[in-house]
């Protein structure tokens, strides 16, 4: 058996290493003197003592030698001289390069991180006390107590700074934190380096003043590299910059004579009514704005595309493949020919201005658009179709390899003549309303701003008195703009919920049936008596109500706020179920199926219907006015 001794200066520790396994009296020596067994190191091991040394040197030597105290002490005496050859500058010491942790930090308990944050910590800053520590499971504080060094100061900032380095290396990331959702990111902890509020300054040693001025040196010496670094950054930055610009303006030299060979190879043709005629089934892709059309046809090969029908009125004739080859890439270019053309339109005859469409609701499916096109062609024969939208570039394009070229298309209208012809007469006579109505306030020029409430109050009456039914189809056939716009306006504005509760004057004891959509998304019928209303706010809500009432069926005072849509009517009402449901027989089973989603106002539709046609109306009315 040979017995190898180490010294582990490092540990102040020794250690011993066999060939073979000892023997159980060896074995015994050595647990009897605090030796331990290392199965990581595959030795056995002892801190550094007199009684360590005698027994290790009676196994390496085959004799029991007797270790002078003085020995001991000369080998402290080396060790310590070697660890102060080997501690570092203040500067060398707060570089952070990189440090190898344990790979498994994120399965690493908080604990055992603190543990090996703290022994690095203190070998690598001995001047320095810290304070790291795990309040709780994810959570580490690490706190710089105290040292020579000033508060705010670069030497304690330098210090920190390895130290938030040292910590981060450590933190392992699950997930990154999105800032867009405010979604917090997720970590194996949480933690800071801070500088403790009670932070102390201790004495600083002349050694110490001896290592601040290296530090100042080293920190000089950085600056200046940095700096130097910068400048260099700089001047290969301006270099790329030159280079950039110098094939920017010979980029822009040669779009400048592909955009003269454009407008010398091509033929303009203004087309007027009679000459315009229709490119249908033309394919636009779903990714518009492109520059170049090869990005079109890849998008329209992908199946990404609509077909639809393109009024031509302008033609471009290309006579050079080489210009049309340029305009193909150059689509996105400003050019004169394409000023002010395309645009969309309808025949669809319940529209007569973007304000019909804006006013419309699921019925916006059924309009039926079109495109004002340019066509562009080669030898006569059309190419593609571009439609600027108003500006001065091809902003959509639509390809034209299976379309057709038509004088003239068919529009299926929604309305039938005779319908349109009965709407418009109704709109002749809303518009005579209006005029007796502004004529008879004598409010030519207020009626839609400083004297709209008593324009609103005042048509509202003389609808009711004419029994008028006014509808949105009526509307669409108005010619006079401002009013299409304000008659929209009275088909859906309502009274505020306070006001309304004020006009309707209901009296205490009155039986009354209240409707509104709950929190959970579906209608509630509620059956009361009426005892009282005040106005209120509520949460960030200033036009409430506050209803006291008595529920059917109890005795007792209940209240209530109210501050959005709701229906209130006269007298206990029951609703149907077939109202706002689906009710079906199936194999001896009932099947109910709500109409509609949660939340959906149309549910208010189908009460005001139901009680429309039993000739019972709402005294409160807060989601849309009825005439």
């Amino acid at each position: 058996m040979t017995v190898a001794m180490k010294l582990n200066e490092e540990l102040n520790g020794i250690e011993l290493y066999f060939n073979t396994k000892p023997q159980q009296t060896v074995l015994s020596e050595l647990k009897s003197n605090g030796f331990r067994w290392s199965n990581f190191k595959k030795c056995w091991y002892t801190k550094q003592s007199e009684k360590a040394f005698k027994v290790a040197n009676s196994l390496t030597n085959g004799e029991e030698l007797t270790v002078a105290p003085e020995a001991a002490t000369k080998v402290k005496k080396a060790r310590s001289e070697k660890k102060k050859e080997s501690a570092l500058s203040l500067w060398d010491a707060a570089q952070w390069e990189g440090l190898t942790v344990n790979q498994n930090t994120k399965d690493q308990d908080c604990k055992e991180i603190a543990k090996e944050i703290r022994s690095h910590i203190k070998k690598r800053f001995p001047q320095c006390k810290f304070s790291v520590r795990v309040p709780y499971y994810g959570k580490i504080n690490f706190e710089i107590k105290s040292s020579p060094f000033e508060k705010g100061s670069l030497y304690l900032n330098a210090i920190k700074g390895y130290c938030e380095s040292l910590l981060n290396a450590y933190k392992h990331t699950y997930s990154e934190a999105d800032p867009y959702t405010d979604y917090a990111g997720v970590h194996n902890f949480y933690g800071y380096v801070e500088i403790d509020w009670e932070y102390t300054q201790t004495e600083l040693t002349e050694e110490m003043k001896k290592d601040l001025l290296i530090f100042d040196s080293k920190f000089a010496e950085a600056e200046k590299a940095e700096e130097e670094r910068k400048e260099k950054e700089y001047q290969e930055y301006v270099k790329e910059q030159e280079a950039r610009n110098a094939e920017y303006k010979k980029q822009q030299e040669e779009e400048k004579k592909q955009i003269e060979n454009i407008y010398n190879s091509i033929e303009v043709k203004e087309l007027d009514e009679n000459g315009q005629y229709f490119v249908t089934d033309a394919e636009f892709a779903d990714l518009n704005k492109n520059n170049t059309i090869e990005q079109y046809m890849e998008e329209v090969e992908k199946g990404k595309y609509s077909l639809e029908n393109v009024k031509i009125t302008k033609e471009v004739h290309f006579s050079s493949l080489e210009a049309l080859t340029n305009f193909s890439n150059m689509l996105l270019n400003d050019f004169d020919f394409l000023t002010n053309t395309g645009g969309s339109f309808t025949e669809d005859n319940r529209i007569n201005s973007m304000t019909d469409f804006y006013n419309m609701d699921e019925d916006k499916q059924t309009v039926q658009w079109n495109r004002y096109g340019v066509a562009i062609y080669f030898n006569n024969e059309l190419q593609f179709v571009a439609d600027a939208q108003g500006y001065s570039y091809a902003r959509y394009v639509g390809l034209t390899d299976n379309a057709k070229i038509e004088k003239s298309i068919t529009f299926d209208q929604v309305i039938s003549e005779e319908e349109i012809n009965e709407l418009k007469h109704q709109a002749d006579r809303l518009e005579d309303i209006s005029t007796s109505v502004i004529s008879e306030l004598d409010i030519f020029s207020t009626w839609r701003k400083e004297n709209w409430k008593e324009y609103k109050t005042a048509i509202k009456d003389k609808l009711s008195k004419y029994n008028y039914k006014l509808t949105k189809e009526i509307i669409q056939q108005l010619d006079i703009e401002e009013l299409k716009e304000c008659m929209y306006k009275i088909l859906q504005e309502v009274d505020g919920i306070q006001d309304q509760f004020t006009n309707a004057n209901i009296q205490q004891g009155e039986k009354v049936t209240l409707f509104y959509i709950s929190d959970w998304g579906s209608i509630v019928t509620n059956r009361i008596t009426f005892d009282s209303v005040t106005n209120s706010s509520y949460a960030q809500y200033d036009n409430a109500v506050k209803l006291t009432f008595t529920p059917e069926k109890k005795r007792k005072l209940h209240y209530k706020y109210f501050y959005s849509t709701m229906l209130l009517y006269k007298g206990w009402h029951s609703l149907p179920e077939t109202v706002l449901h689906h009710v079906e027989e199936r194999n001896g089973m009932r099947v109910t199926r709500s109409k509609y989603h949660s939340c959906d106002n149309r549910q208010y539709d189908e009460i005001l219907s139901h009680f429309e046609k039993q000739d019972i109306k709402p005294i409160i009315n807060t989601y849309k006015p009825r005439f």
